[in-house]
């Protein structure tokens, strides 16, 4: 008897409750900051507090649990930023090829070569390669 065998799982293991490491991470951060901020702002302005720790629990549950098409935040915003930074400029440059021009002698010089029968041969040229040919040599 056959039995399918699911592919492409992606599955990270639950480290604390239901929550992966990434998202504990996450969310520890943001309760380990409020908490330093409880002692440096909150005895002080406690409403300045409530916002500053609202603000950051929330795109700390945002970085822990949305996804954007199968992607975390964290991935997306990083791909933003780079798109943003880098270049958009897309140039083909065509390859430069060599050129064998063909030299003058003497007549003299020259003397006829007597060619030599090999087993190889030339396989005809096809659609694709005249004109990858027609490409790189014309104007």
């Amino acid at each position: 008897m056959q039995f399918q065998v699911p592919q492409f799982i992606e599955h990270d293991p639950k480290i604390l409750g239901p929550f992966t490491l990434k998202q504990s991470v996450y969310i520890g951060m943001a309760l380990g900051l409020c908490f330093f901020l409880y002692f440096s702002l909150g005895k002080s302005n406690f409403f300045l507090y409530i916002l500053v720790c609202g603000a950051l629990f929330g795109s700390s549950l945002a970085l822990a649990f949305l996804k954007v098409e199968g992607l975390g935040i964290a991935v997306v915003s990083k791909n933003f930023f780079n798109f943003t930074v880098g270049s958009k400029i897309y140039r083909w440059d065509r390859k430069a090829s060599p050129v064998f021009l063909p030299t003058r002698t003497s007549k003299k010089s020259v003397e006829p070569k007597k060619e030599e029968k090999t087993k190889l041969s030339l396989r005809p040229s096809g659609k694709i390669e005249s004109l990858s040919k027609k490409i790189f040599f014309e104007k």
